[in-house]
């Protein structure tokens, strides 16, 4: 499944991001994609839904290959790593799909 180009085609398929925060914290976490758009930076914004069940957004960028979010289908189950930059901010650093997927 391809990204959305916009949030408007997202709405237009009944998905409302507005409940999905950045993640604040550091660490291994498993989550669900629940969808993925283009964003206007030369990066893709990813939506996953945690264990735990936070809703959290996530950007991944060209430099990094967007860590392939692109090719991974909505619904796939992933093990995300989250690390605390030096300016504090936890970003994306590696999506890893799980066994059986």
């Amino acid at each position: 499944m391809r990204a959305y180009s916009s949030l408007r085609q997202l709405e237009e398929k009944g998905i409302y991001v507005d409940e999905y925060l950045t993640n604040e914290r550091e660490g291994v976490f498993i989550a669900r994609l629940d969808c993925k758009r283009w964003g206007k930076n030369r990066n893709i914004l990813a939506y996953f839904t945690f264990e735990d069940g936070s809703k959290v957004m996530a950007s991944a960028w060209q430099n990094t290959g967007y860590l392939g979010i692109p090719e991974i289908e909505e619904g796939a189950m992933l093990t995300l790593t989250f690390e605390r930059a030096k300016n504090g901010i936890s970003y994306l650093r590696k999506v890893e799909r799980n066994e059986g997927e």
